[in-house]
């Protein structure tokens, strides 16, 4: 019985895009069309490698003297008569190719996790895209209502609030387009389901800096606070959309999205600092009031605040 080898032709990346079963040697690898295995590569030669069987019967594989050669990786020895091991790699002009054997060991089963987990029936599920919508509207009604200083009507309100509502379904259908063209399917529910969690979260970070700068009076703290909850909810949603998106493991997906909120933290905080190095009217504090018992902090007496005062020029002039 002749042995079996299985060519493999992998892309720049190392991803197999074509497979080919021999069963009958000797087999040629070329360009021409005549080959048992034809390659798209110019740098190959037409009738480029054999694979051939030994004296024992045991495959290997022969350069046919071409201008490029054929080289085993990575050492790059030149391919003359060179015995076939459970996996051999080669260089044939600009492609890879993998030789196996029948034998070589494939690696362990993938757990769907996506598929199995509960936590996909939430995402996917309409009823609770419809909730975080509403709920959604809502936050943004209620934003919108409390930043404003001047009387509002109801159809303003919603006008308000469906402007940045709207953003909502087309940054998930963009994100449904990769999920389509990378991992076969759209999964627009659950894409629509991380962005209305994103931008909620947003608001309830943003307002939970708010009361903590207020509450504390700790603008600084509250603003490093503020960072790190954005840097946390941008990792967590772009963690989301590369799962529903993408076939990659789930910790590979966690080190980049922690990579890349990383980097947007970092970027934001540094165009924070350098806005504050120039003179800008943006309040260094939130202008809208707040209820008086969520202040955690004394309260500056009349007499502090007037002494507080008549030493600001002393401070100002030590600064200069």
């Amino acid at each position: 019985m002749e042995p079996i080898v299985i060519v493999e032709l992998l892309d720049k990346s190392g991803k197999v895009h074509e497979r080919v079963r021999l069963t009958r040697f000797p087999a040629v690898i070329g360009r021409g069309y005549d080959s048992d295995v034809i390659l798209g590569d110019e740098f190959v030669s037409a009738h480029h490698a054999q694979i051939g069987l030994d004296e024992t019967g045991q495959p290997t594989i022969n350069d046919l003297e071409t201008e490029n050669g054929t080289y085993l990786l990575p050492t790059m020895q030149p391919a003359h008569n060179l015995a076939l091991g459970a996996e051999t790699l080669l260089r044939l002009g600009q492609t890879l190719v993998r030789l196996r054997r029948p034998e070589f060991p494939v690696a362990p089963t993938r757990i769907d996790t996506l598929t199995h987990s509960r936590i996909t029936l939430f995402f996917s599920s309409g009823l609770m895209l419809m909730a975080l919508s509403l709920l959604l509207l809502g936050i943004l009604g209620l934003h919108a209502y409390q930043i404003s200083a001047q009387q509002i009507k109801l159809s303003k309100l919603l006008l308000e609030s469906l402007e940045v509502a709207i953003l909502v379904p087309i940054w998930a259908g963009l994100w449904a387009i990769l999920s389509r063209v990378f991992a076969h399917h759209t999964a627009y529910v659950s894409h629509a389901v991380i962005a209305c969690l994103a931008v909620i979260s947003f608001f309830v970070a943003d307002t939970f800096a708010e009361y903590y700068a207020f509450g504390f009076s700790a603008q600084l703290s509250a603003e490093i606070l503020f960072h790190m909850l954005f840097g946390l909810i941008v990792a967590l949603v772009l963690y989301g959309h590369l799962r529903f998106a993408t076939l990659l493991s789930p910790k590979r997906i966690g080190v980049f999205s922690g990579m890349i909120a990383a980097g947007v933290v970092a970027l934001s905080g540094f165009a924070t600092y350098v806005q504050e190095l120039d003179f800008n009217d943006t309040l260094a504090y939130p202008p809208e009031l707040k209820p008086a018992q969520f202040r955690m902090v004394p309260e500056k007496s009349l007499d502090t605040f007037i002494r507080d005062a008549e030493q600001l020029p002393q401070r100002l002039d030590s600064r200069n």
